[in-house]
């Protein structure tokens, strides 16, 4: 840029259209800077030198020097106008304890510019013991935090639509929101001896990812759709190496570590009312088996994708979640790449003593690694239960294997790779 260029746009004037562009425009391309870049525009002519002062969303990053980004944000927050905020991002490390209050000061300020959506990912922090109280906000999403019980009671927010939490250390007895829809909880570690409630009674969609420690209780979600759940063996708790994870004797600290006899389900009951569900758990964790006991109906399912957990020689968790499932239309089964349980379930499920209903399933999809002898009992369990074999398909996971001959039960498949005849897991010895 030539000097009169830059004499012309500090003065305003010239070839400064940008300037002559209205005020909202303006400040939406402003909104994709950090706040930092954002207040520096003020120097560039007259007309932007306040634009940065009623900017609907900030984004307020650090790193480096403490005591700089202390006054600049200070400096940020204390002069800027009052005007709402559309969204505001506090994206930071914080560098010692004695921060905590001043950090917990700006999340009240932006709190009290009626913030819609806030995003706090601020490595370190823990969050004042205080409710959240707006009338405004919509969604929240927590990032690297330690939270505390009273800030998990969204009963003073009853905007609020989203909640997303990662990373976080959870330390409450429970999560409640009476109008949330949208609630994920990925890798968060649940701190507290008893089980943490989750209490989100007009929850739409649920993520509950790779959760530590105990695993959340989930209260009635009358008007679920969908719903996810992983749960990994060196993340929960509710784990146990034992050769049926979670009826060890009474001495397994792993299994009876913490007294759930009077809650009955802890996830199953909770997830009844759903459309769509993925449950998928490694074989060492046991708190879907033992949610079995109490197994509730699944009167609306219609999708539902399992894995790993439910594989026993005898297959009885699948059959007591399929004859509780009536209106199941479509079931994946997840295969684990080998055999992880080799003997019979001594768990007690609440089986009916008949075959499910099977007119509305219409497809049962089984992805393995490898088509061994776990595929044959498991396409045997089904059948004689009720489901044809023509609404059964195998996928082979392994990308190198090629079109087989299954020369060991002297059949060879009807279809292509990946699709092999059914027929033959029956006839074979």
């Amino acid at each position: 840029m030539s000097p009169e260029s830059k004499k012309a746009l500090v003065e305003g004037g010239g070839d400064d259209r940008i300037s002559f562009l209205p005020t909202a425009l303006l400040q939406h391309v402003l909104s994709f800077l950090q706040a930092k870049e954002v207040v520096r525009t003020c120097v560039l002519a007259r007309r932007w030198r306040h634009l940065w002062k009623s900017m609907p969303i900030l984004r307020v990053t650090g790193a480096g020097d403490a005591r700089a980004f202390h006054t600049f944000t200070y400096h940020l927050l204390l002069l800027r106008d009052r005007s709402p905020l559309e969204s505001c991002t506090f994206d930071f490390n914080v560098f010692s304890k004695d921060d905590m209050p001043i950090v917990n000061l700006w999340i009240r300020y932006v709190l009290l510019c009626q913030v819609r959506v806030l995003t706090l990912a601020i490595g370190g922090h823990q969050l004042t013991d205080l409710p959240v109280v707006s009338p405004i906000l919509t969604r929240l999403e927590l990032s690297r935090l330690s939270v505390n019980g009273k800030f998990l009671d969204f009963s003073s927010c009853p905007a609020l639509k989203e909640l997303k939490m990662t990373n976080c250390e959870i330390s409450a007895d429970k999560i409640s929101s009476k109008s949330l829809k949208r609630l994920r909880i990925c890798e968060c570690k649940f701190k507290s001896k008893m089980r943490t409630r989750i209490s989100v009674p007009s929850l739409l969609f649920l993520k509950l990812i790779a959760v530590k420690g105990r695993t959340p209780f989930l209260e009635d979600m009358p008007v679920l759709v969908a719903a996810k759940v992983l749960l990994l063996d060196f993340y929960c708790k509710d784990c146990c190496d034992g050769n049926d994870p979670g009826y060890c004797p009474a001495g397994c600290t792993h299994c009876y570590g913490i007294d759930d006899g009077s809650a009955g389900c802890v996830l199953l009951k909770g997830l009844a009312d759903a459309t769509n569900l993925e449950l998928i758990a490694d074989p060492e964790v046991f708190i879907l088996k033992r949610d079995l006991r109490w197994c509730p109906t699944f009167t609306n399912l219609k999708t539902l994708l399992l894995s790993q957990w439910f594989e026993s020689s005898d297959h009885c968790a699948l059959i007591c979640i399929l004859q509780h499932s009536p209106v199941l239309e479509k079931l994946t089964l997840q295969l684990s790449k080998k055999s992880v349980i080799n003997v019979r379930s001594r768990a007690i499920y609440n089986s009916m003593e008949k075959s499910f209903t099977s007119e509305n399933l219409k497809t049962v999809e089984v992805k393995c690694q490898d088509i061994d002898q776990r595929v044959h009992k498991l396409m045997k369990s089904l059948n004689s239960y009720g489901i044809p074999l023509e609404r059964i398909n195998i996928q082979q996971t392994n990308q190198f294997s090629e079109c087989f001959n299954f020369v060991w039960t002297g059949f060879i498949p009807r279809q292509s790779c990946g699709r092999p005849g059914l027929s033959m897991y029956l006839n074979s010895p």
